[in-house]
């Protein structure tokens, strides 16, 4: 009660909440509809970003600079291969790179570095939390330290933006994923996710997006969404469908059975979202590959290509950015038993960690599974499509040293620029090395020669180096 008197006093900031959805027909819809309308071409490109702190952003930073360096003929022109990405989905510290890419495009490699990755932002948000007036507001019921840090991202970093800013004419569809903890799934923040809500994803800060997506339990709390009441965008055919006809074991049954639970308000008024990592860390498995985004019809990536760019499509490449660290624990060193603290903290790990490769294998056989429907579809004599699946991980360095002091680096939202310069430099290199890319740019040139390698430097603090 003091608290609250305090804030009454203070005058206490307040949360920002989504609103109301609108009336079918004029509202403005995040999904692959209205953000995936570039002309039909022969490629499909998806980029994963993980979860990590600072070390995840710098990683998915170094691949973007990596694929703006790489330039590519298409239809006789010379194109950067950023510029075919059609999808960035993430979690967690890999949001940060993707909502900034997603709002501003190559302004990313203007300022990003200063303005996000070589910052002490952990600092600063201890330091934020620290201030008296941030703590009153912080008593109240209705405002948190998540609320808190989402306003101030939303002020310093994303400059204001919502969804209806995010991913405009000519850069690609943004998937930023968060947990539900209300009902222990994947949440992605895209309209067809809000519609089970009866809500309206183009008015939501991307700022309190991000912040979701990060939202590490114990540091921070959850952001809460609420659950309008009901509108005709919540029922969706296939969601009954699946209920009544699907496996219990299939992931489809799952994902209906979890939306079916936002159907009555009165029993689910407020979600509470956290780390996209505590139930993916590595975006893949819950947002393109999703039901949700694809409204039932995964095989086929309805909610996502139209006819004509299915029978186009024929060089698929998907890159899971995974910086996932695998340093051994001092207790574990040391043979001793670890505290209340380092077993919660382990226990945390491998709630975001060890699943990540069979949720990469999952996502592989899912779009390879859909390679098989695609091609199946097409008549004979036609050419088909080629899955190319590639994951970058720290596993892949080959020198023990190196290995060593990449997986040494903490999860936290501050590094040394050494550290944020070697992350950039490792992505592009690995990424150079993977077989999978090696592949897609064969297939899609047809002779690597004619392929452009990244100059010199490419990836010193700078920023970007000049294409050919």
């Amino acid at each position: 009660m003091l608290g609250v008197a305090l804030c009454g006093l203070a005058g206490c900031a307040t949360r920002v909440w989504n609103t109301r959805i609108k009336p079918v027909g004029v509202e403005d819809r995040y999904e692959f509809k209205t953000r995936f309308p570039h002309p039909p071409r022969d490629t499909f490109i998806v980029l994963a970003f993980s979860g990590g702190g600072t070390r995840a952003a710098a990683f998915s930073y170094g691949v973007l600079e990596k694929l703006r360096d790489t330039v590519v003929d298409v239809d006789g022109q010379p194109t950067r291969l950023l510029d075919l990405v059609d999808v960035i989905t993430s979690v967690s510290g890999g949001s940060y790179t993707a909502a900034y890419y997603g709002l501003f495009g190559d302004r990313i490699f203007d300022d990003f570095p200063s303005r996000f990755l070589y910052r002490n932002w952990q600092g600063e948000l201890l330091r934020l939390l620290r201030r008296p007036d941030h703590l009153l507001s912080i008593a109240s019921r209705h405002y948190n330290r998540s609320d808190l840090v989402a306003a101030y991202l939303n002020r310093t970093l994303l400059d204001g933006k919502t969804f209806a800013d995010m991913s405009p004419a000519g850069l690609p569809m943004i998937i930023l994923n968060a947990s539900d903890l209300n009902n222990a799934t994947t949440f992605s923040f895209i309209q067809p996710q809000f519609d089970f809500l009866c809500s309206d994803l183009s008015t939501y800060p991307v700022a309190n997006a991000v912040m979701a997506s990060a939202a590490v339990p114990g540091p921070f709390a959850p952001i809460a969404l609420r659950n309008y009441p009901d509108c005709p965008q919540r029922h969706q055919p296939w969601v009954v469908q699946s209920l009544a006809h699907d496996s219990l074991l299939a992931r489809r049954y799952a994902v209906a059975l979890a939306l079916s639970r936002y159907d009555d308000p009165k029993k689910m008024p407020i979600l509470r979202l956290v780390d996209g990592g505590v139930t993916d860390n590595l975006g893949v498995r819950g947002s393109m590959m999703s039901p949700v985004a694809q409204y039932g019809n995964v095989p086929d990536m309805a909610g996502a290509f139209t006819p004509e760019q299915l029978r186009r499509v024929r060089h698929v490449l998907v890159v899971v950015a995974n910086a996932q660290v695998y340093a051994p624990y001092p207790w574990s060193r040391s043979g001793h038993g670890p505290d209340l603290i380092d077993t919660l903290r382990a226990s945390f790990d491998a709630s975001l960690g060890i699943l990540n490769n069979e949720t990469a294998a999952l996502a592989k056989g899912g779009f390879m599974m859909w390679a098989r429907h695609v091609n199946a579809m097409r008549p004979p004599g036609a050419a088909k499509v080629d899955v190319n699946f590639a994951v970058l991980t720290f596993n892949q360095i080959t020198d023990p040293a190196e290995r060593q002091r990449f997986n040494a680096m903490p999860t936290t939202f501050h590094l040394h620029p050494d550290q944020v310069d070697a992350l950039r430099a490792l992505a592009a290199r690995l990424l150079t090395q993977a077989p999978e890319f090696r592949s897609f740019l064969g297939e899609l040139q047809g002779d690597e020669s004619k392929t452009t390698a990244p100059a010199a430097g490419a990836h010193a603090r700078s920023g970007s180096v000049p294409l050919r």
